[in-house]
Formats: structure tokens, C-alpha cells, sequence
């Protein structure tokens, strides 16, 4: 099974998605967000902010990527300039890597590209750019990446275990971040090379496994040694030389992959748990002279207990052998076929082993940065509505608790009860205008709770009644008598007037009641005395006060309480002084009265006044 990336393909439009993220959170910051207008616009700058820091950096990695990638992709064009343009869609791209030096200067020269019959070979040394040619070149051709990894090996030229592992998984790991560049794991070919004295491009082809479905890291060994087996089968049975110089080969190039199944194999079958795809293996000989401490010639010497110079021994008679059977060959003697040796060195691609992968289909990020961005256009409604879910029960809430704690307020306490219907009619007002105006965006998305409330909280306002106002004292006021009267006299004072007029124009005001006049007196003296001198001191102030004011006697009444009544103690002058005086009240007419009551009204009459009890 191909393994799951985490990257997403070249060509992603990653500033728009984050220009598109950004305008939603804005969006929800205005219209959805419950927060405070200052909360919000600090959290939108924070938003601004974040999508410029993130289109900056991803700005300054693309021009990275170009600035490391243009002289490859000029030496594309330039290679395919004079061929179709289909060329590039249609032939397999392969990128060989390999430590510099060695391969890679026979396989490509100065140049960066090579263009076989098959195959478009594109070269690099460096694993930190590996990521970023593999991108590029999916953008050169038009969202197809590259079809293949060709790791290739001399496994002569390795002799240091530690660092052939540590190159090993330096380009791994370079292949896996290509992988996630380009959204899909890199199938990977390892071609190994193994030196040969003598080896010729006829005589060398490349014995290998091709295909994801046959790399079983346990069988290799066994599938490729079975086609050498055919190999060593398959030569001319009148030349007896290339019979053993063929068997001899075998034998060496099963060597070599059961040494790399041992040595190479494992580091990327780990690997292929990450993002990467080993798809083929294979061997092949060249011309050139083993290494002897090789760790090549190391895992042969432990298998054979003999030193690889002794198995070169049988490799050099056979090469005799070959170059004197080649000889007759060009004497004249019939034979088969012709063998025609190639100046050495000479390093041949794994073109055999690409054409048994599988070629990458088109893979364009249009179509996966459109499902990111409804991806978050989901969550930002979801969070709108999540957010409005919250404001709403909010509302609710509130409005609830304003009106229950209306109705826990006795209706004594009125002015508490007035306070509280205060906030009661703000949600009123409230709700009214959300139904007026239309329901703002933070509460809305079908969410909106607060049109039931609306009918609740219009009856318990209309519910509201005002206390009954308390009554009124009837209006009175109080005349000194030692500024009307003489001490012992109910005669008045010449001047006199000049006190009575603030009651004259009292009694103007008021002609629907009646005036009560009552005189008072200190204890000294007769209480009867008393009596009948404060009575007479009240008819004088009526008389006088009927005359001026034009108003018929019969509203009048007197009454004479003499010293019953005292304000202050009389032990003292001042307290009385203070008992002595005429008070004139305005009361109820309480004819007027029986006669609504009379005629079936409800008005109440005002029991205790004294003037309605005197005719």
C-alpha cells in the first residue's frame, strides 16, 4: 500500500489559502464574534498579522526554490527545445542522485539532463535540493512529477560502513521531503554498479526486480539470482569461454545482491514506511578493477574465506578466455553472433528497470486547495453557529432573569420594582427591534430565540400598576392669636388684615372646599373661659374673612377647642405662646360628597374632618 502524506503537491496555492483563512476570521470577528469590540479588534490585528507573517515566509521559500532549481529547468528546456512539447508529458522523468563524482560525471558529463531512447534523466548530487528540483519539475510539467528516484551505487567504491549508512539515510530522508513535496511517495530504483575487467555493454545487461508488487525484501535475492541462472543458461554452447565467463559474472553479481539485500535494502524498506516507495532493484557489471577493501569484497571474503583477489583470479582467466574466443571470432570461424567490446569505463542507465514502473498520473493542487478552502469555510460557519448557539442562550438567559427578578419584588418596594422594569422594557425594546430591523448575524443562522419572549414580556410590563398615592393633608394654616386679638378679647386687632390675607387668597384657591376655622388658647385661665374665648376668636376671623372674600357663610365652619389641643407644654411662655392661635383648614365639601353617594358614584368620603360634622 502506497504510504499517506502529510505535504501537499507543488503548485499549492498556499497565500491564498491563507489570504482565505484570514478574511474568514475576520468575517467571524465581525459579524459572530461574542467578545468585546476591543477584544475583536485586537484579534483581528493578531489575524492580519499572522496571514502577512505567513505569505512573507511562504513568498520567500518559493523564490528560494526557483533560485535552486532554474539552471536544471533551463537545462530541460534547452535539451527539449528542438522536440516535441508533448515530450515532457509523455516520456518518463527520472532524477538520479548519487554522491558526487564517480557516476554521475560518466552518466551525464558537465551536463544536467540526458535524454535516452525511453527516458529523461535529470541529475542531482546535493540531497537538500532534492526536494525542491522534484516541485520544480512537477511545475515544469504542468502538475505530473517526476516517475522515479535512480539511486545509483558502485558497490566497489564503498568501504566504510558507517559512512555508506550514513549516506544511505541522508538520501532517504531527502527523498521522503521530495515525496511530500510533491504529494505522493517517490518510487526509488537502486542500481548497483560491480566492477568487471573486461566487461563489455553486450555482455553486461542489467539483472533486476521492477515493480512495487514483486519488491518483497526476502525474495530478492532469490528472483534476481534466477534470472542470472537464465543469463548463464542462455550463452552459445560452441564457445565453452562465454559459458564460464557468464557463470563466473553471475555468480559475482548474486554476490553483490545478496550483499545489498544484507547492506542497502533495509535502509530504504525503513524508509518506505515514511514516504517513499522502493519499486525496483537492480545489478549490472562495468569495466574496472574491484576494490579489494570494499565492503563489498569484505561480505564475499566472509562468505567464501577467500580473499577477493583470488576470485578475481577466475574473473581475469575467463576475460582471456572471452578476448581469444572474440579473436576466432574475427578469424573466420561461424559462429552465432558477434561481440563487439566498448571502450571502457562505461556506465549504463537502469533504463530497463524504469520501464517497469509505473508512470505518474497528473496530480494539480487546484483541486485539493478547493476542498481545503470549503473545508474552512465549514468550520468558520460552524463556528458562527456555535457562536451564535451561545449568544442566543445568552439572550434567553438574561431576558429570563430580568423578568423573574421583576416579579420576586414585592410591590411595596416600588421603586425597586420600577428599577427592574426599566431593564425589563430594555429587552422589550430590544427584541422589538430585532424583529423591526431583522436579526443581527451573531444571533441568526436559524438560531434565534428571542421572538417568543417578546409577547411575555409586553404582558408584565402592561401588568405594572402604581402604588395608590398617599393622601394629601388638607391645606392649613396657622394665625397667632396675639397678632390678632388682645389678650382676653375675640375682637380684632385694627391691622389685622394685613395676617389674614395669605388665608384670603388660600380660600380663592381652593372654592371647592369648605373652611374650617379653629381657635385655640393657652391653660390659663377657666377651661370653659377658655372654650368660649378661642370659638369666638374663630367666628371673628370667619366673619371677617366671609366679608372680604365675597363667599357665602355657609362654607364656613368654626370650632372652639380652648386649650385641649396644646402644640407645646404650657409650663413655659413660649409653649404658650405657641398654643394660643386660629388655624384655618380647606377640607372636603361633604355636602358634595353625599350627594355623589347619593346618586351611586364611588367616591369615598374622608371621615374624621371635623367640617364634616358641622353644618
Amino acid at each position: 500500500m502506497e504510504p499517506r502524506l502529510t505535504g501537499y503537491p507543488s503548485g499549492y496555492p498556499y497565500r491564498t489559502l491563507f489570504v482565505w483563512v484570514a478574511l474568514l476570521a475576520l468575517v467571524w470577528l465581525a459579524l459572530s464574534s461574542p467578545w468585546s469590540a476591543g477584544w475583536n479588534a485586537i484579534f483581528a490585528a493578531l489575524v492580519i498579522f499572522s496571514a502577512l507573517v505567513a505569505v512573507v515566509l511562504v513568498t520567500k521559500r518559493a523564490r528560494a526554490r526557483r533560485q535552486a532549481t532554474r539552471h536544471v529547468l533551463d537545462a530541460a528546456d534547452t535539451a527539449l527545445g528542438s522536440l516535441p512539447a508533448e515530450l515532457k508529458h509523455n516520456t518518463p522523468l527520472v532524477i538520479a542522485v548519487g554522491d558526487s563524482g564517480g557516476k554521475l560525471d560518466e552518466l551525464f558529463g558537465s551536463g544536467l539532463v540526458r535524454i535516452t531512447d525511453s527516458v529523461i534523466w535529470v541529475r542531482n548530487e546535493d540531497p537538500t535540493r532534492l526536494m525542491y528540483l522534484a516541485d520544480a519539475l512537477k511545475r515544469w510539467r504542468d502538475g505530473q512529477g517526476p516517475d522515479a528516484i535512480a539511486y545509483l551505487l558502485a558497490a566497489d567504491e564503498a568501504t566504510g560502513a558507517v559512512t555508506l549508512q550514513a549516506s544511505l539515510r541522508r538520501w532517504c530522508s531527502a527523498i521522503g521531503e521530495a515525496s511530500r513535496a510533491v504529494g505522493y511517495a517517490l518510487p526509488v530504483c537502486v542500481a548497483l554498479y560491480a566492477r568487471e575487467k573486461g566487461s563489455s555493454q553486450e555482455d553486461a545487461p542489467w539483472f533486476g526486480v521492477s515493480g512495487a508488487e514483486g519488491m518483497q525484501p526476502d525474495a530478492l535475492a532469490d528472483l534476481i539470482a534466477a534470472r542470472l541462472a537464465q543469463y548463464t543458461h542462455m550463452a552459445s554452447p560452441e564457445i565453452p569461454e562465454e559459458r564460464e565467463l557468464r557463470a563466473h559474472r553471475a555468480a559475482r553479481l548474486d554476490a553483490i545482491v545478496r550483499w545489498a539485500t544484507h547492506t542497502i535494502v533495509p535502509v530504504f524498506v525503513n524508509a518506505q514506511r515514511g514516504a517513499l516507495q522502493l519499486a525496483a532493484l537492480g545489478v549490472t557489471a562495468i569495466d574496472g578493477r574491484p576494490a579489494a577493501d570494499s565492503l563489498f569484497g569484505q561480505f564475499v571474503t566472509g562468505i567464501t574465506e577467500l580473499p577477493l583477489a583470488s576470485a578475481d583470479g577466475g574473473a581475469q582467466r575467463a576475460s582471456a578466455a572471452h578476448t581469444q574466443a572474440t579473436r576466432s571470432l574475427q578469424s573466420g570461424t561461424p559462429q552465432p553472433r558477434t561481440l563487439q567490446p566498448r571502450t571502457p569505463p562505461y556506465y549504463p542507465l537502469p533504463e530497463p528497470l524504469i520501464r517497469g514502473i509505473q508512470a505518474q498520473s497528473v496530480r494539480r493542487a487546484l483541486p485539493r486547495a478547493l476542498a481545503h478552502a470549503f473545508v474552512w469555510l465549514t468550520a468558520g460557519f460552524c463556528a458562527a453557529a456555535a457562536a451564535s448557539a451561545w449568544q442566543n442562550r445568552a439572550l434567553v438567559e438574561r431576558v429570563v432573569g430580568d423578568m423573574a427578578r421583576y416579579k420576586a419584588i414585592a410591590p411595596a418596594e416600588d421603586a425597586a420594582r420600577v428599577d427592574a422594569l426599566k431593564a425589563v422594557k430594555r429587552d422589550r425594546d430590544e427584541l422589538e427591534r430585532y424583529g423591526s430591523l431583522g436579526v443581527p448575524p451573531r444571533l441568526g443562522l436559524g438560531l434565534y430565540r428571542g421572538a417568543p419572549l417578546l409577547q411575555p414580556l409586553n404582558a408584565l410590563i402592561a401588568s405594572y400598576q402604581p402604588p395608590p398615592p398617599a393622601p394629601i393633608p388638607p391645606p392649613t394654616i396657622e394665625l397667632d392669636s396675639m397678632s390678632l386679638f388682645r389678650s382676653g378679647s375675640a375682637v380684632l386687632n385694627p391691622g389685622s388684615n394685613r395676617v389674614l390675607i395669605g388665608a384670603l387668597e388660600m380660600i380663592k384657591a381652593h372654592p371647592d372646599k369648605r373652611v374650617l376655622v379653629a381657635g385655640h388658647t393657652d391653660s390659663v385661665g377657666a377651661a370653659a373661659s377658655n372654650l368660649k374665648l378661642s370659638e369666638a376668636r374663630a367666628a371673628s376671623v370667619r366673619n371677617w374673612l366671609a366679608d372680604a372674600s365675597g363667599i357665602a357663610p355657609t362654607r364656613f365652619a368654626i370650632q372652639g377647642y380652648g386649650d385641649t389641643r396644646p402644640k407645646a407644654p404650657n409650663t413655659t411662655e413660649a409653649g404658650r405662646a405657641a398654643n394660643r392661635r386660629v388655624e384655618i383648614t380647606l377640607v372636603p365639601d361633604c355636602r358634595d360628597t353625599f350627594e355623589e353617594s347619593r346618586n351611586g358614584n364611588s367616591r369615598s368620603i374622608p371621615q374624621g374632618h371635623t367640617a364634616c360634622s358641622l353644618e
